[in-house]
């Protein structure tokens, strides 16, 4: 999403073998320990963490072109109904 929308990142990579996630320098920005966590050093190194949250961050702050969204509430809300059932259902096996 970020390539995407055209902006400079830096990834930092976590070796979980170590543990690195739940380290200080990690938990400070996300709470919980986890990946993915985004910094957005062009809004007062704003820390935010989960997928979905940091999706629904970038786009209106970022996608003023409505490139990755729509302009339509209609159409808006169906991209929010397929993000929200990628977010519940991920990981999920029905036998």
């Amino acid at each position: 999403m970020l390539e995407e929308l055209g902006l400079s990142y830096h990834s930092v990579y976590l070796d979980f073998t170590k543990k690195e996630q739940k380290a200080p320098e990690h938990t400070q920005y996300n709470p919980n320990g986890r990946i993915p966590t985004l910094i957005d050093h062009q809004n007062g190194d704003f820390a935010i963490w989960e997928s979905n949250a940091i999706i629904l961050y970038l786009v209106p702050r970022y996608d003023k072109e409505k490139r990755l969204t729509y302009a339509d509430e209609k159409a808006q809300y169906s991209v929010l109904q397929w993000l929200f059932f990628q977010a519940a259902g991920q990981g999920c096996v029905h036998a």
